[in-house]
């Protein structure tokens, strides 16, 4: 029988287990394992950004020194005088056109450029490492290339629309075409690792499947349809996820590209916050927007991930 054992092992190009592996064994299969593992960085990153949170959320609860006298604890009313404020309704409306808008665009463009690249043989694969380009310039980078390229008098865009013969608009003076900028602009920079991330997912996805759907008759749009996208259920999460957290915490798009304006129509929450604390100095109430995009941005990811348990269950 120890001779079967060894021939076999080595046939699968196994080594012969040298003593007790029984509690290596029980560690591996502990559902505790994947947490255990994630603790030194799940210790770090809370070291890090622990206090900061912790202590800007404390403070909102104050209001400023004023000609050396100490900081007065006003409770709530901190949130009271920011949610009542017009502004601020007007930054949570501009974020959710902005967010959903942003996340709606990057994500079917995301699907359809990573089957694209997935089915890319060939000479054609370089475009997979191309894709990645953009990701490597940065937001206020990018921000700056496009108020140059969508500038009303001399950018680029307004230089090729008149060889059409269409007059292009001022961008940035009108508020439906400085959002859709905007939009455009978020969606530039954080489409690479929607790509990156749905392509891992499809080049994961065992073929057998597809072979299946494929002997049954479903081909093309009905194999993508009903196998390949339910199958990138996690990596979608994780794409909706980022790009959730991008658009609504994001400053450095919209504070070079637009700064809020045209009349506030750009102005998102992240705006607001740098409005309020840094224009204004009202530290205090800064912080209080920024603690309500923390728990807006925890909330909007319990969703997610409900929402992809449903659908993962449902299929």
């Amino acid at each position: 029988m120890p001779a079967t054992v060894e021939r076999v092992r080595r046939k699968r190009g196994r080594r012969p287990a040298v003593g007790d592996t029984g509690a290596l064994a029980a560690i591996g299969q502990s559902k505790a394992t994947p947490y255990l593992f994630s603790t030194p960085a799940i210790v770090a990153i809370t070291a890090v950004l622990a206090f900061p949170v912790l202590y800007g959320v404390w403070q909102g609860f104050y209001r400023p020194e004023v000609l050396g006298a100490p900081a007065e604890w006003v409770g709530l009313q901190n949130y009271v005088d920011t949610f009542s404020d017009p502004d601020f309704s007007n930054a949570l409306y501009r974020t959710a056109i902005y967010a959903v808008s942003s996340m709606l665009l990057a994500t079917a463009l995301g699907l359809f450029f990573s089957f694209a690249l997935y089915r890319a043989i060939g000479r054609a694969r370089f475009l997979r490492s191309v894709t990645l380009a953009p990701y490597l310039i940065s937001s206020v980078a990018a921000a700056v290339m496009f108020r140059i390229l969508f500038n009303g008098q001399f950018g680029l865009i307004n230089v090729a629309l008149a060889w059409i013969g269409i007059d292009g608009p001022d961008w940035f003076a009108d508020p439906t075409w400085a959002m859709a900028v905007v939009v455009f602009t978020q969606v530039w920079t954080d489409l690479p690792l929607t790509i990156l991330l749905l392509l891992g997912g499809l080049m994961t996805i065992d073929r057998s499947y597809l072979d299946a759907a494929l002997v049954d008759g479903a081909r093309g749009w009905q194999r993508a349809r009903h196998v390949m996208i339910p199958m990138l259920t996690p990596q979608l999460l994780i794409s909706t996820i980022w790009l959730s957290y991008s658009t609504v915490t994001g400053l450095g798009i919209v504070l070079p590209l637009t700064g809020g304006g045209p009349q506030g129509s750009t102005n998102t929450l992240a705006m607001e916050i740098y409005l309020t604390a840094f224009q204004e100095l009202n530290f205090h109430e800064g912080l209080a927007i920024a603690t309500f995009v923390i728990v807006l941005n925890a909330m909007l990811t319990l969703t997610y991930i409900r929402v992809a348990r449903r659908y993962e269950s449902a299929v």
